[in-house]
């Protein structure tokens, strides 16, 4: 969700809550992992922004030390933000509990000076979001005193509802277009080409007076003279051309020929021949 952190607040009461802590840079990826978790009703608090001034770090570092537990998205970016690393250094100090998230499988505990022994979770090992959300929802401090009622989220309200309403609409119309191609398949009116024609040598010449339409019923009642690029195998389909009255074939193919057709002009080239 785009600008998340101005849409869901930091939890500010006083139940157990979770202090989730990350680099602003790498707030769309923890989105990822924390959208499920603010789903099933966990009080998340976290910071994002300058602190603009010492009393508001003051306040940042008691809020970040009263979680029940603190989750550390732990990147380079994490490690080279000072106000992260310092709340997450005084938890340590103060033996608050701390669970680690390794998004690409490097170890940065050390880096952002953690104990090597700091439980961490290697999300690159799990190949589905739904094993993801398990190892997190079972990770070492993870309690169910953090969670509370479910939370309705700002795009699965209005927004999510209209964009599950216009993927409805798209499987409808596709739907719809399916229908109406096999409608039109079963429905149209049957189109004479190939199947009437089965002869390769015949059919292309009708192609070629049909000029790129169709082949129907109309055209082959007009056709009166059929120019043949090379011999057929049969002469049977001229019958499919009741006004057929000349049939042209090359020279070279009629001397091929075992027999011309009967009834029909047929034109050589270099002469005529009936």
């Amino acid at each position: 969700m785009k600008n998340w952190m101005k849409k869901v607040p930091p939890y500010e009461g006083d139940e157990p809550y979770l202090y989730c802590a990350f680099a602003e840079a790498d707030a769309a990826r923890v989105w990822k992992q924390l959208r499920p978790l603010l789903e099933r009703g966990c009080r998340v608090w976290y910071c994002h922004g300058a602190a603009g001034g010492s009393g508001e770090l003051l306040r940042r570092q008691e809020r970040a030390g009263g979680a029940a537990l603190t989750l550390l998205y732990l990147t380079d970016a994490a490690c080279a933000d000072k106000d992260t690393k310092t709340n997450i250094l005084v938890n340590q100090k103060r033996g608050r509990p701390i669970l680690c998230l390794d998004p690409d499988g490097v170890d940065r505990r050390l880096k952002m000076g953690l104990r090597e022994d700091t439980p961490h979770i290697l999300l690159c090992g799990y190949h589905r979001s739904e094993e993801r959300e398990a190892a997190i929802l079972h990770g070492e401090g993870m309690s169910q005193a953090l969670f509370g009622e479910k939370l309705l989220l700002p795009d699965e309200g209005i927004a999510g509802a209209l964009s599950a309403l216009l993927c409805a609409a798209a499987v409808l119309l596709l739907a719809a277009g399916f229908v109406g191609v096999r409608f039109f398949h079963w429905f149209a009116p049957p189109v004479e080409d190939e199947i009437s024609f089965r002869d390769p040598a015949i059919l292309a010449a009708v192609r070629a007076e049909a000029r790129g339409g169709a082949i129907t019923e109309a055209l082959t009642g007009e056709i009166t003279v059929l120019r043949l690029e090379a011999l057929p195998e049969s002469w049977e389909e001229l019958s499919a051309l009741p006004r057929l009255e000349t049939v042209e074939l090359p020279q070279e193919a009629a001397m091929e020929a075992e027999s011309l057709p009967e009834g029909y002009t047929v034109v050589l080239t270099g002469g005529e021949r009936s």
